[in-house]
């Protein structure tokens, strides 16, 4: 269930406030009623769907001389056809969906008679993060510090204090699969120094913003704690980083962590809640807790209109075709490039101004930064510029609260959907606000929700090819943060985040507010980007469109 969360907002520098809603698409409100029918109505749905599609699809008009001509599209006859088909593989899905509950029923006796620290198994979403790809939340930030050995050392006693905190049980936990199904293991020691390292460079004295960028690159691609199956790692660079106007000595911290530990709004909790110093977060960062799902019933209509848009999402979903385009197409190497905007220029204060004369929302506006951040790109690189690029954007749903019998949720509350970015037709301004308004009226958020339930179902064999991004070109991620955060006395300068990078869908965009500094972030596999500099041209291409579209539509 998702609430419309209108009133919540978050401080930040320079007197700007921004809406939390503003930074997350957020879907209409969808009622406990709304679910429950949606769970238990799908087969009816599909068939009432079909009905549906064919009534409602066969546009009728009139001409001149009143004769009336039926018409239907190519479009349609293809969706209907893939609704047909559904109906009848329904049996099928039902036997097999038994069948994958039978087997995990099995191997679960088997797994809790052989592994005494089993936990319990991965959840849907969390499983989702374990089955292809690069799953890791890369955080990169500059901490201040006299003495990075002592940093080092205050953190390993604050992760010894939160091993025995029940509300941090998950972060300590270890994975592990047996017969195709992930669980989660409790292991009764668990060394602090696997997760907490100073990262020396000899070779070079001081370190560079660029060079932070270049180590990011380096330790993306090795493995997590205890081979791969712990979920966090902190690294702390030895060498300062030299930034103008240094008033203390400043270092580079990298934070990696699994995002099968939860999405990005928990880990920001987990962070405030758990990590940073106490009175440091309560105050300035979001506050989860606050929101609650409605639980005022939908109307009839509402929940009719849901239980056809999900059958027609799943036939459009099949019927999409992948990205063309020069970033989108082959396998991943797995060797990533990364971007971050280093100046202090106040976007943010620029991209609320723009939203609140435009009326577009804080998420649009970035959505539109990066559509003429990818035209920038493709002119520079002299590539084909397409139409439209195909952007995966994360959606949190059900936003639940983070907290239950006093425990910290880290969960994976949210599901994905997909958005035809206008390229060519950026900077028209009406294309723009019809593409999102469509866009927020479409159910294909929920479509993908429950696809993604079928995770917690069958062995990774059969998810892998269910799971595979192949049709999108990029993910775009944009979050509000905390104004400051220290850890154990130290304060974080600055942050930014990088999002993992699935199937063929090998870049990724992030917008990130923290310390009221707006921050741009984009990655990408060396496949598709042979050399770092050339994410630049996505980066300046996103910072000129936000400043175009300042000098026209903000008022003066």
């Amino acid at each position: 269930m998702v609430q419309v969360m209108d009133h919540l907002t978050i401080k930040m520098a320079d007197n700007c406030t921004v809406s939390k809603s503003d930074f997350i698409f957020e879907p209409s409100a969808v009622g406990k009623h709304t679910t429950t029918a949606v769970s238990l109505g799908t087969v009816t749905g599909i068939a009432i769907a079909v009905a549906l599609n064919i009534v409602l699809n066969l546009k009728c008009f009139t001409t001149k001389s009143a004769q009336i001509i039926i018409r239907l599209d190519k479009k349609n006859l293809l969706r209907t056809l893939v609704l047909l088909v559904l109906v009848l593989m329904l049996p099928v899905f039902i036997v097999l969906i038994l069948f994958g509950r039978c087997y995990k029923f099995l191997c679960s006796i088997i797994i809790r008679r052989k592994d005494k620290q089993f936990v319990r198994f991965l959840e849907s979403f969390d499983v989702f993060w374990y089955l292809e790809g690069d799953s890791v939340i890369n955080i990169l930030g500059t901490i201040e510090s006299d003495s990075t050995e002592a940093l080092v050392e205050n953190m390993k006693h604050k992760l010894e204090i939160l091993i025995h905190n029940k509300t941090s049980d998950k972060i300590f936990y270890r994975k592990h699969e047996e017969y195709g199904f992930f669980y989660w293991r409790k292991n009764d020691f668990i060394d602090v120094s696997e997760y907490v390292e100073i990262l020396d460079l000899p070779d070079q004295c001081e370190l560079s913003e660029t060079d932070l960028e270049d180590i990011m690159a380096d330790v993306s691609t090795k493995p997590l704690p205890y081979n791969d199956e712990g979920l966090f790692k902190i690294l702390i660079t030895k060498q300062r980083v030299t930034i103008d106007h240094n008033t203390k000595e400043e270092h580079g911290i990298i934070f990696r962590i699994h995002h099968s530990v939860g999405d990005g709004f928990a880990l920001i909790e987990f962070l405030c809640e758990s990590l940073a110093d106490n009175g440091q977060s309560h105050k300035n960062a979001i506050n989860l807790s606050e929101f609650r799902n409605s639980e005022t019933p939908d109307e009839l209509f509402n929940v009719i209109r849901k239980l056809c848009d999900i059958p027609l999402c799943f036939a459009d979903l099949v019927l999409r075709k992948p990205d063309e385009n020069s970033l989108h197409g082959p396998p991943m190497l797995g060797q990533k490039h990364f971007k971050w905007t280093k100046s202090d220029e106040n976007l943010l204060v620029m991209v609320k101004e723009i939203k609140d004369n435009v009326g577009l929302n804080f998420s649009d506006v970035i959505a539109t930064a990066v559509a003429g951040g990818l035209r920038n790109y493709f002119d520079k690189t002299i590539a084909h510029v397409p139409d439209d690029v195909a952007v995966i954007i994360p959606v949190r749903y059900p936003s639940s609260a983070p907290f239950k019998n006093g425990r910290n949720r880290l969960n994976n509350d949210f599901t994905v959907t997909m958005f035809d970015l206008p390229v060519k037709e950026h900077k028209n301004l009406s294309t723009i606000k019809n593409r999102f308004a469509d866009f927020r009226l479409n159910n294909e958020y929920l479509a993908n929700y429950y696809i993604i339930q079928l995770a917690s179902i069958f062995p990774k064999e059969i998810l892998k090819p269910i799971f595979f991004s192949s049709q999108a070109t990029l993910t775009l991620s944009n979050m509000p943060g905390p104004d400051v955060l220290s850890i154990c006395g130290s304060t974080l300068k600055k942050m930014v985040f990088f999002l993992p990078l699935k199937g063929i869908s090998g870049v990724g965009v992030s917008a990130f507010c923290y310390g009221g500094v707006l921050r741009l972030a984009v990655s990408a596999d060396a496949a598709l980007v042979s050399k770092a500099d050339d994410l630049d041209y996505i980066l300046q291409g996103m910072v000129d469109e936000i400043r175009r579209m300042h000098v026209l539509y903000a008022k003066k």
